[in-house]
């Protein structure tokens, strides 16, 4: 096995090459291997570091965990960043007076590999982010007097299933169409907790979860004892009625 170094691992982190999670084997430092049941139950995760391990063929097969050192907390700020980094965006060409058409297209297409067992592919949701993109900076937000409901929420969905750079760029605009009536206050709210947690800080109305091992959990959520405060000013059902779908549990006592 050859030890990858910080540059080269960035490197698979900016082109997206990420390890199977189901193939490769945690290890410590004495060449054990650590359950993933174990590494849920590390209270204090971001003070180990993992070192990756490829084979011949160059493919990840092993992380040997190690105590972090301060080289590898900065070397995670760099790896975040090198996850999260995208492509500009390039804007294709949009004729404005086909708008309805072209938003229909896109939530369609969104649609399309998320039900009935389609199959995930991040370039369509890439063209479907250019598209709209591009849409908004040539012809302006559209309305509901213009478009559909339906396809006012695949512009929404576009930059919720986007990158987070894009997403912060473009919330402001997608809160005004909230408050002239034109989205909902609930998928604004989706889409700031979801953009607060690709950013590492807590989100507010708990509407996004997360996989932790085999098992679904709540994203770490602030001022959880008001949440369903904050939930039911907006529409939403309380917080532990929505994490039933995933059997996950929320016993924090609410406050009125």
């Amino acid at each position: 096995m050859t030890k990858l170094t910080h540059s080269e691992i960035i490197e698979k982190a900016k082109n997206k090459d990420f390890p199977n999670a189901d193939t490769v084997l945690y290890k410590n430092e004495k060449g054990e291997i650590i359950s993933t049941d174990s590494l849920q139950n590390i209270l204090n995760i971001e003070a180990w570091a993992f070192d990756w391990y490829i084979d011949t063929t160059g493919i990840v097969k092993e992380f040997l965990l190690r105590k972090a050192t301060d080289q590898d907390k900065l070397f995670q700020q760099k790896f975040q960043e090198a996850v999260n980094y995208q492509v500009p965006i390039e804007l294709v060409a949009i004729d404005c007076k086909n708008v309805q058409e072209i938003l229909q297209n896109v939530f369609e297409s969104d649609q399309e590999m998320r039900t009935n067992g389609g199959e995930m592919d991040p370039e369509i949701d890439r063209q479907n982010l250019a598209t709209v993109i591009s849409l908004l900076e040539k012809c302006g937000m559209p309305s509901l007097q213009e478009v559909s409901d339906l396809q006012m929420t695949a512009i929404w969905l576009v930059f919720q299933h986007g990158d987070n750079p894009n997403r912060k760029k473009y919330l402001p605009l997608l809160e005004n169409a909230a408050k002239n009536g034109d989205l909902k206050v609930t998928q604004i709210a989706m889409m700031t907790d979801r953009t607060l947690m690709m950013d590492g800080e807590p989100q507010v109305y708990g509407t996004q979860v997360s996989k932790k091992g085999n098992k679904w959990v709540l994203y770490n959520l602030a001022n959880p004892e008001t949440v369903n405060k904050r939930r039911a000013q907006l529409g939403f059902e309380p917080l532990q009625d929505y994490l039933n779908h995933w059997n996950i549990k929320f016993n924090v006592k609410q406050k009125e």
